[in-house]
């Protein structure tokens, strides 16, 4: 069953509780989820399980392989490097104002 990896004594999360930081990131605003017998970890053979990192304000998901031999540390620096745990965007930056000029050629 997934445990959640919350607490202070595990190595994982202090690690990735000082590499959300260190990028400026709210450590709170992420749950950590290490599963090592989960159908989809059994189902491609993954000795290791899986680890999910998710952002709450986002909802933004991404899973990675774990166990042995594997560099899932890596790639969630890769995705956070990328881009893909970034806050969410507010609704002003998509509105644009009409340029009154422009606007005004097409009456």
């Amino acid at each position: 069953m997934a445990r959640m990896m919350n607490g202070s004594d595990s190595d994982k999360v202090q690690v990735l509780q000082r590499m959300l930081a260190a990028r400026g990131l709210d450590v709170g605003d992420f749950e950590i989820e290490e599963d090592a017998r989960s159908g989809i970890s059994q189902l491609l053979g993954l000795a290791g399980g899986i680890v999910s990192l998710r952002r709450r304000s986002t909802g933004e998901i991404r899973v990675y392989a774990a166990g042995p031999g594997s560099a899932w540390y890596a790639a969630i620096c890769s995705d956070l490097d990328r881009g893909y745990f970034k806050a969410a965007t507010p609704a002003k930056a998509f509105l644009r104002r009409a340029d009154a000029s422009l606007s005004a050629l097409w009456v």
